[in-house]
This record gives C-alpha cells, structure tokens and sequence, in this order.
C-alpha cells in the first residue's frame, strides 16, 4: 500500500508543477478518471515522481483536495475573528469567495466532483469543509437575528444552507448560465451575479 510523504514541501518547484497540473485534472475527471501517467504528463515530470513526493495517485488527489478547501476554511477562520457585525461578516465571505474563486477556479468543481461521486476522502474532507462552513453562516444569522438585524422567524440552517447554495452556483454553472446573462462574454458576471444575488438574499432575511 502506498503511504504519503509528510510533509510535502511545497517549496520544490518540481512539487508544485505536480499540484499545478493535477488540480484541474481531479476537477474535470474525478480521481478514478486521472491516471498517474495523465498527471506526470500534465506536469512535464518523471511518473516516479508522483509516488516519491506525494506517496501515489490518491495521496496526491487528498492533498490537492485538503489545501483548495483549506483556502475557503482560512477566510472562515480569519472572519470569525473579526470584531464586526454578523451581516458585514456575510458580506466580507462572499467578496473574498469571489476573489477566492478568481485565483482558484477550481474549488467548487472538486467540491461538486466529490458530491456527486464522493471518494474516501469526502467523509474525513469535503463533508467537515462543508459543515464548517455551514456552522460559520448559520452562526452569522443567528447572531444577526439576535441583534434584530434579520427576521425572528427565520430558520438559521435553513437560511444558511439556502446562502450557501447561492454563494456556490455564483460560480459552478457559468458554462450552463452564462448565455442567460445580460452581457454573455463580460468577464465580471460572476461578481456581478454574486452581488446581486446577496442583496437579493439578504433582503428577503432582513427584518
């Protein structure tokens, strides 16, 4: 059985044309669809190399899976810290979500690949990103609803589940989406819809 290498230094360019090359390849085919030779293709590199840096194919694919979520998970960390109100905590997540998702395009589609085809990862990852994510929004409108800031009938999980949903399709779908927009090829649509889509939330929420 293989056993992964810890820890990875990311400081290895050879490490990183690794990871580069095999993030949007675990995106776009899943992990059972990517072969090791794919991926040391991908990165211009020696095939033994993916089993000497990262202990295999499937380590490779976990940590490629851990350190994409862990960027969303730091900006949750990093928000719950801050000394400002529930509503302005909402609004800071879904504009550093959409700087986030510039940077790195493939978040969504490796959350949405382990959706609809979980791995053994999607347990011990994907499903403890998910629910920390849920816990920071429905905290958010808990405490916005305590401060008299939203409705006092509203429901915290669900209406942290219904942000969550909006905040994930501002950017998964735009291939499907994207004709039904005003300007179909304005780069900015993704923000433009996000933006919209929050005021649009939050106005329904808002006492």
């Amino acid at each position: 059985m293989n056993t992964a290498k810890a820890p990875v230094s990311t400081e290895k360019p050879t490490v990183n044309k690794i990871i580069e090359a095999a993030i949007p390849l675990f995106a776009t085919k899943g992990l059972a669809a990517v072969s090791v030779k794919e991926l040391a293709d991908a990165a211009g590199v020696n095939i033994a190399l993916i089993s000497y840096y990262f202990g295999g194919k499937e380590n490779l694919y976990a940590f490629v899976l851990e350190k994409q979520l862990a960027i969303l998970e730091n900006i949750i960390d990093n928000l719950s810290k801050e000394d400002i109100s529930p509503v302005m905590k909402i609004r800071q997540f879904a504009a550093m979500a959409i700087v986030t998702h510039k940077e790195n395009p493939y978040i969504d589609r490796l959350f949405f690949v382990e959706i609809f085809n979980p791995t053994k990862y999607f347990d011990s990852t994907v499903k403890i990103a998910a629910h920390r994510l849920h816990a920071f929004l429905q905290d958010c409108i808990k405490d916005a609803i305590s401060k008299g800031d939203f409705r006092s009938d509203i429901q915290p999980e669900f209406a942290a589940i219904s942000l969550m949903k909006i905040l994930h399709m501002t950017f998964s779908p735009q291939h499907v989406c994207s004709k039904l927009l005003p300007d179909p090829d304005k780069e900015d649509n993704a923000e433009q819809y996000a933006a919209q889509a929050l005021e649009i939330y939050l106005h329904g929420v808002t006492k």
